[in-house]
């Protein structure tokens, strides 16, 4: 510790050591206070290290960029210990070597299972997410009423779908955020070209029309001209839409 002595250095609460991206040219260990490190600008928090905890290890590696950020959340007493000196050390003491690798494993130890609990749950996060936007449109898209009668009849399976919504999606199901159209032509779609919210069908005034969606790719069809996103065009029985490849006949 009396080697030490001269190394340590006063942080106030708030102080960032430094950010992640950042050059490192220093090993620093915990004398006094609490320290967290981050993973990125949105403050995920990886660990909170205190007295005889040690960090900066990218020190170790010539011109390394520092790989998460250093705030101090308690005022600290910090041994901040150049690569130079940090080198001669660990030759003269191989005590204080295997110290540190200990340390140093138990703590990446720690970070490493975070960030996998992390990635584990973030398809159940997203597809949650996608589920109550999902709701949240159903729930604003009203009913037709039952006098009403329209259909499609998707020419390549030779399915028929009834309209039943004031705002009917086509697309195909996105699996990775749990998103499923009204009319779920992944089936169909073997080749997926079709986008995820390809076109949509509105219901007004006692008419239907037909628009592309922001974003789809391919082409939409109506009778062979080719629509421009968001453009609606009225529909009227017996009309041909297609969707990319995939012809479908608009019946009343």
């Amino acid at each position: 510790m009396d080697i030490l002595k001269k190394f340590i250095s006063k942080y106030s609460a708030g102080d960032v050591i430094y950010k992640k991206g950042d050059i490192q040219s220093d090993f620093f260990i915990v004398n006094k206070g609490k320290v967290q490190l981050k993973h990125d600008g949105q403050g995920q928090i990886l660990a909170t290290l205190t007295k005889g905890d040690f960090f900066g290890e990218e020190s170790l590696n010539s011109e390394q960029n520092a790989i998460y950020t250093v705030e101090v959340i308690e005022d600290s007493f910090l041994i901040k210990i150049p690569y130079i000196s940090l080198t001669e050390m660990l030759k003269q003491t191989p005590d204080i070597a295997l110290k540190i690798l200990k340390k140093l494993s138990e703590k990446h130890i720690k970070i490493q299972s975070l960030l996998m609990e992390q990635a584990a749950a973030a398809p159940a996060q997203k597809e949650k997410a996608a589920g109550k936007e999902a709701k949240k449109e159903d729930q604003t898209s009203e009913k037709i009423g039952g006098e009403i009668k329209a259909y499609l009849i998707i020419q390549r399976s030779n399915r028929l779908v009834q309209l039943t919504k004031t705002q009917t999606f086509l697309g195909r199901r996105d699996y990775t955020t749990g998103f499923v159209p009204d009319i779920d032509l992944t089936d169909e779609d073997e080749e997926k070209y079709i986008s995820r919210k390809h076109a949509k069908i509105q219901f007004k005034d006692g008419k239907f029309y037909l628009s592309e969606e922001p974003g789809a790719i391919n082409g939409t069809f109506l009778n062979g001209n080719k629509l421009q996103t968001g453009v609606k065009h009225e529909l009227k029985a017996e009309d041909e839409i297609t969707l990319c490849h995939l012809n479908v006949i608009f019946k009343v």
